[in-house]
C-alpha cells in the first residue's frame, strides 16, 4: 500500500499537464518522497523525478526521451527511436534502468545487433530465447552488470526493443 501513495501523486502531477510541478509525499512508514514533474502541456512528453532517502529515480517519456542514454551505455538501434526511459539508483553505487526503442526492423535483427554490441563490450551471453516474432537474451558483464534485451512486435509500430540493465557495488 505504501507504494501506491507515490504513484497516486505521480498520476495527479501528470494529469495536471503543467511544467515544473513538485510535490512531497509521505509514505505510511514516514519516508518522504519528492516527486517533480516536468511535462509538456498535453503530458505526452517530459520527465518525472523521484527522490527519497534510498536514492533517486527518473522516468522520461515522449520526445524528451530521445536524448536519454540507454542502460549500460548501450547504443540506440540504428534508425531506432527512443520512446521512454527509466533510471534509478540507491545512492550507494547501484544503478539500473530500462528503455524502449522502436524500429521497423524485425525482432531477430534487433536482437542480433544488440548481442553483437554486448559482446563488443565484454558481456557474456547467458540466455537466449525466441518464440513466434519475439526474441530476447540476457548477458552479464565482468563487473557483475546485468543486461536483458527483449524485442517484440508492437501493433502498427514495428518492433519494440526493451533494454534493461543494471550495475551493483
Amino acid at each position: 500500500m505504501r507504494h501506491l501513495i507515490p504513484f497516486a501523486a505521480l498520476l495527479a502531477l501528470t494529469a495536471c499537464g503543467s511544467k515544473d510541478e513538485t510535490t512531497t509525499v509521505t509514505t505510511a512508514d514516514g519516508e518522504e518522497i519528492k516527486i517533480t514533474s516536468d511535462t509538456d502541456n498535453n503530458s505526452e512528453s517530459g520527465t518525472i523525478t523521484f527522490e527519497g532517502k534510498d536514492g533517486e529515480g527518473k522516468i522520461t517519456f515522449g520526445d524528451a526521451a530521445s536524448g536519454q542514454k540507454l542502460p549500460l551505455d548501450m547504443p540506440v538501434y540504428p534508425g531506432g527511436e527512443v520512446k521512454g526511459t527509466f533510471t534509478g539508483g540507491d545512492g550507494k553505487g547501484e544503478q539500473g534502468g530500462m528503455a524502449t526503442v522502436m524500429t521497423k526492423d524485425p525482432a531477430a535483427k534487433v536482437i542480433d545487433y544488440y548481442k553483437a554490441e554486448a559482446a563488443k563490450r565484454g558481456y557474456a551471453i547467458k540466455t537466449t530465447s525466441s518464440a513466434n516474432d519475439m526474441a530476447s537474451f540476457s548477458a552479464e558483464g565482468k563487473g557483475g552488470e546485468t543486461l536483458v534485451i527483449t524485442a517484440s512486435p508492437s501493433e502498427g509500430e514495428g518492433t519494440a526493443a526493451v533494454i534493461m540493465g543494471g550495475t551493483k557495488n
